[in-house]
């Protein structure tokens, strides 16, 4: 019982500190990767079982005044082999504007973990915001994460 205290007690101290943590910030650019962890299922108790979640995508232009276009956007495996892609064409994205990507636009493959997305701008604006939702039920259970892109580097 005491351990199980100290257990909650350090995890909602590492929740706080995570919430209370700036976000990184990437400088105005005029293309750029952005990369997004997916999680297609969550173990739910001690004995291994576990419980399939269904992933949106959402790509949201943090520009007020600029378009940006989605050039790509890429499932990954584990192994960081590039699978499906989730988007046919360029998808140019409004001031503000927001793309989403169903399950049915993105069906996951066991294998994938993560997202990719490409895009471009005609001048420097902020990076596009990804985020994935991930959601699951199974009768009186469920669970919803979700998670937030991060700009790559560029490669030489």
């Amino acid at each position: 019982m005491y351990t199980s205290r100290i257990a909650l007690a350090a995890a909602l101290g590492s929740l706080l500190l995570l919430c209370l943590a700036a976000p990184a910030t990437a400088q105005n650019s005029r293309q750029g990767v952005i990369y997004a962890p997916i999680y297609h299922e969550a173990i739910i108790d001690h004995r291994g079982r576990h419980l399939d979640l269904a992933a949106t995508v959402y790509v949201r232009n943090l520009s007020r005044k600029h378009p940006v276009t989605i050039e790509a956007v890429t499932m990954m495996d584990g192994k960081g082999k590039a699978g499906l892609q989730c988007l046919q064409g360029n998808k140019q994205l409004a001031p503000l504007a927001t793309l989403r990507l169903l399950p049915t636009d993105c069906p996951p493959n066991k294998g994938e973990f993560s997202v990719l997305v490409r895009w471009s701008a005609p001048q420097p604006v902020p990076p596009p915001l990804v985020e994935v939702l991930m959601m699951g039920t199974a009768g009186q259970q469920g669970i919803s994460l979700s998670t937030r892109g991060v700009p790559l580097e560029p490669e030489p």
